[in-house]
């Protein structure tokens, strides 16, 4: 049993396939879409669906989307907006479609929002994350009001410097439950300051889950979370089944120590 999910080359390469995806509702609220590698979330508020990150710039993520929307029956929801976590293309990737096809407020920090625009083209790449503005800048401590919810924001810098982790609330079987998402899941390549501020911000991150009593820990990387498998799980969960995303308070707590792990 490995203490940290094993992260390659290859890995990232898996990132960019987009001939194979999954969905599940995993809360009353919550719609996970992945494909092999990175992930995104639809949530269900009073306020229209809202979508937190955009997995890469592809249309057939965009599809994939619309499609786990449809098959939970919230068709008729308006997408109101697109929340992003980070400027890194494999999270922002779809918000052109977003934005043109659904006007939905687009969401993200300052400096991610100039790392986004700045990154440059490859041969063979749709340039596509680039085709849409941002309407709101955010910073540490905002909330994002979703009609009957929020989102508190995070700044959790080190992955990229403009890096935000979410707080918000989750049903299941009508039960509330606060669940977390750290946005930037490793620190800078090569980069030993950025490895100490990632540190720092997982455990910022950390207290601030303890505070709001955090008890669903979420990934935007399958490998952090045996995503994958606890797609499958959710998939096919009876009713008297455990929801595979509810660890506890001290079971998210250990959960984010992963993020220490993977920044030594």
């Amino acid at each position: 049993m490995r203490n940290q999910p094993e992260l390659t080359f290859d890995t990232i390469k898996r990132m960019e396939d987009m001939t194979w995806f999954t969905h599940a509702q995993i809360f009353d609220d919550l719609l996970i879409v992945a494909q092999k590698e990175t992930s995104c979330f639809v949530w269900k508020t009073s306020s229209g669906l809202v979508v937190i990150d955009g997995i890469w710039p592809d249309e057939r993520v965009y599809d994939q989307i619309i499609a786990a929307i449809k098959e939970a029956g919230w068709e008729k929801c308006a997408v109101s907006k697109f929340v992003m976590t980070h400027g890194h293309i494999d999270h922002v990737g779809c918000g052109k479609w977003l934005k043109d096809n659904h006007n939905a407020e687009t969401i993200l920090s300052k400096a991610d929002d100039e790392l986004r625009l700045s990154t440059p083209s490859e041969e063979g790449r749709c340039d596509c994350w680039r085709e849409f503005d941002i309407d709101r800048y955010i910073e540490d401590g905002d909330t994002i009001d979703c009609g009957d919810k929020q989102i508190k924001v995070v700044a959790t810098p080190g992955h990229t410097e403009g890096c935000m982790s979410y707080i918000f609330p989750v049903f299941d079987k009508g039960k509330a439950h606060m669940a977390c998402l750290f946005g930037g899941a490793t620190a800078p390549w090569r980069d030993e300051n950025g490895k100490d501020i990632q540190k720092q911000s997982v455990m910022k991150f950390m207290k601030a889950a303890k505070e709001n009593h955090c008890d669903v820990a979420l990934a935007n990387h399958t490998a952090f979370d045996a995503g994958i498998e606890k797609i499958s799980y959710s998939k096919a969960r009876l009713s008297y089944l455990p929801n595979i995303y509810v660890l506890g308070e001290e079971g998210v707590q250990k959960f984010c120590e992963v993020y220490i792990t993977v920044a030594q």
